[in-house]
């Protein structure tokens, strides 16, 4: 009984976190176990272990205690991760960056995509992201010109607290630190590998992983490299879900058709516009909503329309809740016909009268490449025939 007692003491102390397995319901507990295969957490009802190729996601179940200290420089590592820092400053093509706390890292200037110095909003956060998007074989400054950012192509050097200085035309100059916006650095065109999982800690940064493991807190490298540390109660969240689920809403079709059930002699741009296939969205630009739910991604089509999809990957499964469209019903009914390659994987009437608004979807695309989906006529006048694919998505 003691030891029972101890055990649940123990649980309760450490950190809980909330784990999303690709199928299942949530598991909750304390991480006892944690690396790029395997993730274990003792729960009320004991232990639980998951393979991590199984799991979308683990977050923290009480957002852990941000950082006192105010972030002085937003940083975008080469490998994708995102960094809030007290400091930045480069000496002898060293970058040192102070994290929260005492946590300093140290990189070579190379692992650098950019600095900002400054909050970025309004017309500055977009005149920033134009300047993060721009090829250029040089390193750009850029300066607050008032209302609007200026750059300079050239070469950074040492950066300090005081000054960051560059190299223009043979020539070294010192810009006093609270003119600079931010720093942008010289891009190479090798595209980072991909990541094992995404860490997001206290300070809100985010990190690119590619190895993990637990030994009393959780240990990392990052895909560029450097080794980090935190406790388990300064991480918010680990998505685990790179690869491994996409929404047919973040594909582009490749091909869509709409045949609209009376034709015109001369289509109208602006009713085939109307009409086309909408993502995230139904087709009046309202939430996608079926049954009562509202889902924020998915797929919104009126009948008769198609729209065939190339799946990015080995992928098993096609989920999806479908209905007609809350807006529409009671009326309103489509047939939903989805195949996969050549073979008819779902072939359904749904209408806005059926006593259950909404069926869920789980259907094997196992070796599948093209996923076409039809949302076609009823042999009924069914002008009013809009169909949602709520939380379309096919996943491993």
């Amino acid at each position: 009984m003691v030891a029972i007692l101890l055990a649940v003491l123990s649980m309760s102390a450490a950190p809980q976190f909330e784990a999303r397995p690709l199928k299942g319901p949530p598991v909750a507990g304390a991480i006892v176990e944690l690396d790029g295969k395997h993730l274990t957490l003792e729960t009320a009802a004991g232990r639980v272990a998951l393979p991590t190729a199984a799991v979308m996601g683990v977050c923290a179940k009480q957002k852990p205690a941000a950082a006192a200290e105010a972030a002085g420089a937003w940083i975008d590592l080469a490998d994708g991760s995102s960094l809030m820092a007290r400091q930045y400053s480069v000496h002898d093509g060293r970058a040192h960056i102070a994290l929260s706390g005492s946590d300093c890292l140290e990189l070579p200037v190379r692992d650098i995509a950019s600095v900002r110095f400054q909050g970025a909003s309004g017309a500055a956060a977009g005149e920033w992201s134009r300047l993060l998007k721009m090829k250029t074989a040089s390193d750009m400054l850029v300066v607050n010109g008032g209302e609007t950012l200026d750059y300079h192509k050239g070469a950074l050097r040492d950066v300090t607290d005081k000054v960051v200085q560059f190299e223009l035309d043979g020539e070294v100059a010192a810009v006093k630190r609270p003119r600079v916006f931010g720093l942008i650095c010289h891009a190479t065109d090798e595209e980072p590998a991909e990541p094992l999982c995404w860490i997001t800690d206290a300070a809100g940064s985010r990190w690119a992983v590619r190895a993990m493991s637990l030994s009393g807190s959780l240990r990392w490298t990052t895909v560029g490299g450097a080794s980090v540390s935190r406790p388990l109660d300064q991480i918010a969240q680990i998505d685990l879900s790179q690869g491994k689920i996409v929404y047919l809403s973040d594909l582009k079709p490749e091909s869509v058709a709409y045949e609209p059930y009376f034709s015109l002699d001369k289509e109208l741009p602006a009713r085939l516009e109307f009409f086309r296939v909408r993502q995230d969205q139904n087709l009046e630009s309202k939430p996608l909503r079926v049954g009562g739910a509202r889902f924020a991604k998915g797929l919104a089509m009126h009948s008769r329309s198609e729209a065939v999809y190339y799946l990015p990957g080995r992928f098993h499964h096609f989920e999806a809740i479908v209905g007609i469209d809350d807006e529409l019903r009671p009326r309103g009914s489509v047939r939903l016909v989805i195949h996969g390659d050549d073979k008819v994987l779902y072939d359904a009437v749904l209408t806005g009268a059926d006593k259950e608004p909404s069926r869920q979807l789980d259907l094997d695309v196992t070796g599948v490449r093209r996923l076409t989906v039809l949302a076609d006529f009823t042999g009924e006048l069914n002008v009013s025939g809009q169909i949602v694919l709520g939380d379309a998505r096919v996943s491993k």
